[in-house]
């Protein structure tokens, strides 16, 4: 064995490792935790006015460099999700009242500690009238730490929603419809003129309803779908939410917020056995009709049907079989 060459590969090593504890430097992951009150804004202004909002952010995470801005949005999709302008547009006017914070400007945000923003919203005279979206941004800057320390590249921001509303009368414009209210049959066949659907009554079914904003204002619409089996009569409200102007989203009931199932107004399950008729009846605001859409199905214990069909070709192959056989003697 060569003592002198295990000897070098070890002191090698040493070195590396001295090497590593006093010149590498140690990089610490920064805990970024932070909170944005009030969570929506909406405000209806007058073309000419000037209104002020305050916005409290709170720091529960390690110290940090914030900053707030403000930028345009657009509704996307219809589960609510919005497509953020990375650019800023649009008439209104921002600022911030602070004597310390200015808008877009980092500033240092200690521990524990909350600020309040308090946003001037102006809006000049001329504007038409009509829905302008907005998202209150309250934005980490990453930066190094004292010392020469790197700090771990921690970037987050919270958004609060700021929905205005421009009128220079007071009113606004509700226009809309029931864009959609369908499920997925397991089995549709057609009788004469009709179309029969039929539903595995053992099976969870989603059903979709959906609204169309066409107006310039956002619209709540509030409404129950009701189920509706021989006398057996199941209501599920629906839970007011905004929809956007120029825009269409899934509407939601309270039972919905306990199925996996996002894209589905209600999912109904245990249903009993016969004829369903599903109804919307859905408003979207004072002085306005009521909008109806139905839906009807057959529902149907499907899997014991096919599994007594499935016995009973066997037992006819059986029996045919068996006759068969016997005109052959």
């Amino acid at each position: 064995m060569n003592i002198k060459k295990i000897l070098i590969n070890y002191s090698a090593i040493a070195v590396c490792v001295v090497c590593y504890v006093l010149f590498t430097k140690q990089i610490h992951a920064q805990q970024v935790h932070f909170s944005l009150d009030p969570p929506i804004v909406q405000a209806k202004i007058k073309p000419g006015k000037t209104i002020i909002i305050a916005y409290t952010v709170q720091n529960s995470g390690d110290p940090t460099n914030l900053q707030f801005l403000v930028r345009p949005f657009t509704p996307a999709g219809q589960l609510g999700s919005l497509s953020l302008i990375p650019q800023m547009e649009g008439p209104v006017q921002f600022n911030l009242e602070n004597a310390e914070i200015v808008m877009e400007k980092p500033f240092f945000f200690p521990s524990r500690e909350k600020r309040q923003a308090i946003l001037r919203i102006h809006v000049p005279p001329g504007i038409p009238d009509g829905d302008y979206y907005y998202l209150v941004l309250a934005e980490t800057v990453p930066a190094f730490s004292l010392g020469g320390e790197s700090a771990g590249v921690a970037s987050a921001s919270i958004g609060s929603p700021l929905l205005i509303t421009i009128t220079d009368s007071g009113t606004t414009e509700i226009k809309a419809t029931i864009a959609e209210f369908s499920f997925k049959p397991d089995y549709s066949f057609t009788i004469g003129n009709n179309i029969v659907s039929v539903v595995d009554n053992a099976k969870e079914l989603p059903i979709v309803c959906s609204v169309r904003n066409m107006g310039k204002n956002l619209i709540q619409p509030q409404g129950t779908i009701i189920d509706q089996n021989g006398d057996s009569k199941n209501t599920y409200d629906i839970i007011s939410q905004n929809i956007l102007s120029n825009s269409q989203r899934i509407i939601k009931t309270f039972a919905s917020e306990d199925t996996t199932q996002k894209d589905a107004t209600l999912v109904l399950s245990h249903l009993s056995v016969g004829s369903h008729r599903v109804t919307a009846q859905l408003s979207f605001g004072e002085n306005t009709s009521i909008q109806y859409k139905t839906l009807s199905f057959l529902a149907l214990p499907v899997r014991l049907i096919s599994v007594a069909l499935g016995a009973l070709i066997i037992v006819l192959v059986f029996f045919l079989a068996r006759f068969m056989q016997r005109k052959k003697k």
